[in-house]
């Protein structure tokens, strides 16, 4: 028995449905696919990788797999099939949970035939969710990670670091970031350690060194892998190179960034005098329910003198405020520091109210809103 067996994924018979898709239907464009075994500089092709696939598939939620992996398939074949969906989840946005199911049963098969990659994966899944392991998984799990790391195991410590620095303790995660950096430094997974360096630096604040990071991530590593290493070079160029940072902004925001539209918005309206490229930002992010992107949305609204749509953001700011608890303090502010703009548009609309009646406008059914009349922009 593998020493990784208790490490794998327990996942319950129901979990996995016993009436799956056929394969095909499923399984991504070819072009995409071989596009991704290109950038892994896989020695293996889709022909030859597609058959196994389909049979690993297939034997999904079965008591008895019947799926073999080829004697000529070594551990890192498998982990790269398992990074090709990988990959596929990340470029594509989108999770198919079949596709998921087939990609952690080959980190398991991977770690149970002693691909250290897929060991140490598997031994940071169990550290980080210690409520669904028992103790001695995660004892066993903290060993092999020891062992890992004496070994000087590049992904390892890689992860180390990243478990350091999802916890925020980013002295450390910095202190085990450089150490992998010594062994690997021209990499994708190089790019990822580069961008979670850049943000340590960013927060300090040393904004030199943080630069310095950032742009080495995003030389080495594709957008969908780093889009916060762009987001926060746009914000390190916000004050000098205004062009440079919308253009760093927009990548971000073509990844689906949230915190972009925010910041796109304040960027096009204070700085380009862009007001309707300013709406449109602020309105991707009051779609998903941003407060700043309402308020952004109202003060340019006021510079366009269009206080019908400045009217309707303001009631539907306090839609937000009654189904959010979270957005009431900031509407709240918002009220108080914009009296003036209020009182003005109350000239030109009878259907806004003044900030201290506001709170009897727009009442909200079980704190949920209705999408089909949210806004009315």
């Amino acid at each position: 028995m593998s020493v990784v067996k208790s490490l794998c994924l327990k996942r319950a018979s129901s979990s996995i449905s016993m009436k799956k898709p056929p394969f095909y239907t499923v399984f991504p464009q070819k072009k995409l696919v071989n596009r991704i075994l290109f950038e892994l500089d896989s020695k293996l092709t889709l022909p030859k990788l597609y058959p196994v696939y389909e049979s690993i598939y297939c034997s999904l939620g079965k008591n008895e797999p019947e799926f073999l992996i080829p004697t000529s398939f070594r551990a890192s074949d498998v982990m790269i099939m398992k990074k090709v969906l990988e990959k596929l989840r990340h470029r594509t946005k989108s999770v198919n949970r079949n596709l998921v199911d087939l990609e952690n049963e080959l980190l398991e098969k991977a770690a149970e035939m002693g691909d250290s990659d897929a060991i140490a994966v598997l031994s940071f899944k169990v550290l980080k969710a210690p409520d669904k392991n028992s103790s001695e998984d995660i004892t066993h799990a903290k060993k092999l990670i020891k062992e890992l790391y004496q070994l000087r195991h590049a992904l390892t410590i890689k992860l180390t670091g990243d478990f350091a620095f999802k916890n925020m303790d980013f002295d450390n995660a910095g202190i085990y970031y450089n150490q992998f950096l010594a062994i690997e430094r021209d990499t994708y997974r190089a790019g990822e350690v580069y961008g979670k360096l850049g943000i340590i630096s960013f927060k300090k604040p040393n904004l030199i060194e943080a630069e310095r990071c950032l742009l080495a991530s995003i030389r080495l590593c594709p957008l969908e892998s780093i889009v916060q290493s762009y987001y926060h070079l746009a914000q390190i160029y916000m004050d000098s190179e205004p062009l440079k940072a919308r253009a760093l902004m927009e990548s971000a925001a073509s990844e689906g960034f949230k915190e972009s539209f925010r910041l796109l918005g304040f960027l096009e309206m204070n700085y380009f005098k862009n007001y309707n490229k300013s709406l449109e930002w602020f309105k991707l992010g009051m779609e998903l329910y941003d407060v700043e992107c309402f308020i952004g949305y109202f003060d340019c609204c006021v510079k366009l003198q269009a206080w019908r749509k400045a009217g309707n953001c303001l009631k539907s700011m306090q839609n937000l405020s009654r189904a959010s608890m979270s957005a009431e303090t900031a509407v709240q502010s918002f009220l108080s520091s914009r009296k003036a703009h209020i009182q003005k548009l109350e000239t030109y609309s009878n259907a806004v109210v003044s900030p201290h009646k506001l709170a009897d406008v727009a009442s909200v059914k079980d704190g949920e809103l209705q999408r089909e009349n949210r806004w009315k922009l």
